[in-house]
């Protein structure tokens, strides 16, 4: 299965919804995805709720997504919640991804549930 996203738009951000099968390859895909939804929208907070199915990345796969992607987050001043609803993947690598986005001066946090990422994002918080 390949995957399928859903952007809309609440408030001051976007929430994309991405379900489907999880790989480098569409991870690339979804983020290319919701950064074209972001110019459309003129929106810099970003909410991910990623429910990919199947074996996490590996950590170099995370770090290679991560360097693809950072420079345009950073320079632009994004600000990313992200969700990753798969319980099965590994909490540190889903860490290394976010310490990895912090260090390149991607302002993202991972969170638990949707709620609280959209918490974060209205509070204005860094």
């Amino acid at each position: 299965m390949d995957y399928s996203i859903s952007i809309t738009r609440s408030g001051s951000a976007l929430h994309a919804v991405v379900t489907g099968t999880n790989s480098i390859r569409n991870v690339d895909r979804y983020l290319t995805e919701i950064r074209a939804a972001s110019e459309e929208h003129g929106v810099k907070d970003i909410l991910i709720e990623e429910q990919l199915q199947g074996d996490g990345l590996d950590t170099f796969d995370v770090f290679e997504v991560i360097r693809t992607h950072a420079r345009y987050a950073r320079d632009r001043k994004l600000r990313i919640a992200y969700v990753d609803l798969n319980r099965d993947h590994h909490r540190t690598t889903v860490a290394f991804g976010e310490n990895l986005a912090n260090i390149l001066g991607v302002n993202v946090r991972v969170f638990a549930s949707a709620d609280e990422a959209a918490h974060w994002l209205g509070s204005g918080s860094r």
